[in-house]
């Protein structure tokens, strides 16, 4: 891979991300109090949708660097530190996605019903700032490649 095609693939990605976060934000009103259950759900489910993108973009990112980020039980934790480690991201950011993490596993191995409202409003909250974060800190590590 070129690094203009993975500056291509960072632009789609980026652009598939800004797509669910808007879809988030049609749904989730932070001044909104009632949701129902299937409402909560689907944004949870859009919020690990979003952080299953970064993940597309760091992975990416890590094996353009020629890295080993080949899927193993632990490669999403393997993903977001080898990122920290070589400096794409500084370590508040990693601190915040780590928790994203945590939220994906959650999600995928529980029900719904039993992932707190305030969990989810927390990551959602912050989900706008975390993705411009990511962006800035990708389009700094590019330059100095």
């Amino acid at each position: 891979m070129t690094i203009e095609e993975l500056k291509n693939y960072l632009e789609q990605e980026f652009g598939n991300i800004d797509r669910i976060v808007n879809e988030l934000f049609s749904l989730y009103k932070p001044d909104k109090s009632e949701y129902t259950l299937a409402e909560q759900a689907a944004v949870a489910a859009f919020i690990v949708n979003i952080y299953s993108g970064i993940e597309k973009i760091l992975k990416q990112m890590l094996l353009y660097d020629k890295l080993d980020v080949q899927n193993s039980p632990e490669w999403h934790e393997k993903v977001l530190r080898k990122s920290s480690e070589i400096g794409i991201l500084p370590p508040d950011l990693f601190k915040i996605l780590s928790s994203y993490l945590e939220f994906r596993n959650y999600f995928i191995y529980t029900y719904v019903f039993n992932i707190k409202w305030e969990n989810i409003t927390a990551l959602a909250d912050t989900v706008n700032d975390v993705v411009g974060k990511l962006r800035s800190e990708i389009n700094e590590y590019i330059q100095s490649i």
